[in-house]
């Protein structure tokens, strides 16, 4: 028999998101919520022409058109469909946004729920709304993350575990829910939820698709929420429940709950300055120091990064360039530091097949890079990391990164922002600018119309 509903957790998770008002989110959090849409739209739109998002629109396009759009002028789906094909675009460039504290992608899953359920159900929807619901969700999954601390050690993805928890926030912000469905539908969540990190220990396609099939599922689960099928009860605590299965049973129920009422965590989201997997990050940034103190990669005779022991497990690997796919390519402190030591720089068109296969980089990292583990850094942590140069004249210089570039410490300016948007529309070849893209996103603010920025995400994309 279960338990009543106030024994368990999900009601003190799911009240302050369904009562959330945008007067309750402070003007920075605001602004880090405009942030973070813009970015995530502007990799989304990078993402349309990349490996695997063709191929995937194909194959969705089997269940026939609907009333959500599939980004890049690829016509209409059902909004479950139309999340898949829109979510793997926005992952498949490994751009999109951290929660640094955990780690995990706070917008992969929700945006594209959050954008398909409102154009199915509220296409007249306006700024204010819309952005309460997407601040309610982002601050909803890094709550979810922080409470425990992913266990990564064991093999799970945490940005679809937690972010399917999330949406289901915003959405029932979005549609404006009470806390017995919003319970239902976090139930239905957790009766399905699942995320493994295989597909990045194996380097497949399938890992930009993680967050998409958690969209479509997100989804469902709030349509049977809202028809009355009733979810499991005891979400969090349940012996089965998400504490139990993701946690070990460890978790702080104070992060839970505390400030939600004003989705403050959204202020401590990180935005990403290069396309690869956030742990790469601090390894770059002390790179590009070196590049600038003059150490040519002729000099150096051998390079080597100490990291966090979960560093070390996702991006700590040797670099093959022979054998290497993207996905490889995204997850290596070796061959994106290299890059960034040759070129001065790390974009997208630098995790095309063709370059770090044939590049000096790609070979610089094979031969001359190695990845240790740091002692004595939190397990988990972003930063510090030290990169060590030998060179070939004998001697060594030591760099040390103690933060990261696009965390709320070290923020992307607005010019930063729109640098990286123009790159992503570039390769998205999508009919878009990163002006007029920032131009709508900024409306909102005002309470303006959404469809003005939807707009822009349905015009279609160039041909070649």
């Amino acid at each position: 028999m279960s338990t009543t509903l106030a024994a368990d957790l999900s009601r003190a998770y799911a009240a302050p998101a369904i009562a959330l008002e945008y007067g309750d989110i402070a003007a920075e959090t605001v602004s880090a919520t405009l942030d973070a849409l813009y970015d995530t739209l502007a990799v989304s739109l990078g993402g349309l022409t990349a490996p695997g998002v063709p191929e995937a629109r194909t194959a969705l396009s089997a269940w026939g058109p609907g009333r959500a759009s599939v980004w890049g002028g690829f016509g209409s789906a059902p909004a479950p469909f139309a999340a898949i094909a829109n979510a793997g675009a926005l992952h498949a460039l490994d751009y999109d946004d951290t929660d640094d504290g955990v780690p995990l992608h706070a917008n992969s899953v929700l945006l594209p729920v959050l954008i398909a359920d409102l154009e199915e159900n509220q296409p007249d929807i306006r700024g204010h709304a819309f952005l309460t619901a997407l601040a309610a969700g982002i601050d909803g999954t890094m709550r979810i993350g922080r409470a425990g601390g992913p266990r990564g050690s064991r093999g799970w993805n945490y940005s679809v575990i937690s972010g399917g928890m999330g949406s289901v926030l915003g959405i029932a912000r979005l549609r404006g829910w009470d806390v017995e469905t919003t319970i239902s539908a976090l139930g239905h969540q957790l009766a399905q939820t699942a995320g493994s990190l295989q597909s990045i220990i194996d380097g497949s396609l399938a890992k930009r698709f993680q967050p998409a099939m958690v969209a479509k599922d997100v989804l469902i689960g709030a349509a049977f929420a809202q028809a009355g099928i009733d979810g499991p009860r005891n979400v969090f605590e349940g012996r089965a429940g998400f504490f139990n299965l993701y946690q070990d049973g460890v978790f702080n129920a104070d992060v839970l709950v505390d400030s939600a009422a004003s989705a403050s965590l959204v202020n401590d989201l990180s935005l990403k300055p290069y396309p690869a997997c956030r742990f790469t990050h601090a390894c770059i940034d002390v790179t590009l120091r070196m590049k600038a103190a003059g150490i040519d990669p002729a000099e150096v005779d051998r390079l080597t990064y100490q990291v966090s022991g979960q560093a070390m497990n996702m991006v700590g690997r040797e670099f093959d360039p022979a054998s290497a796919n993207v996905v490889d390519a995204q997850f290596s402190v070796a061959y994106t530091a290299s890059v960034g030591l040759h070129r001065g720089a790390v974009i997208i068109e630098d995790f095309d097949p063709e370059n770090f296969r044939s590049s000096a980089a790609g070979a610089f990292a094979r031969d001359r890079v190695g990845v240790e583990v740091l002692e004595g850094v939190d397990f988990l942590g972003m930063a510090p990391v030290k990169a060590i140069a030998r060179l070939r004249d004998g001697s060594v210089q030591e760099f040390v990164g103690d933060t990261v570039s696009g965390s709320p410490e070290a923020r992307m300016s607005a010019e930063q922002l729109k640098e990286k948007a123009t790159d992503c529309i570039r390769r998205g070849r999508a009919d878009v600018t990163a002006d007029e893209l920032w131009d709508a996103t900024r409306q909102l603010e005002n309470d303006g119309p959404v469809d003005l920025l939807l707009e822009l995400l349905r015009r279609p994309a160039v041909d070649e």
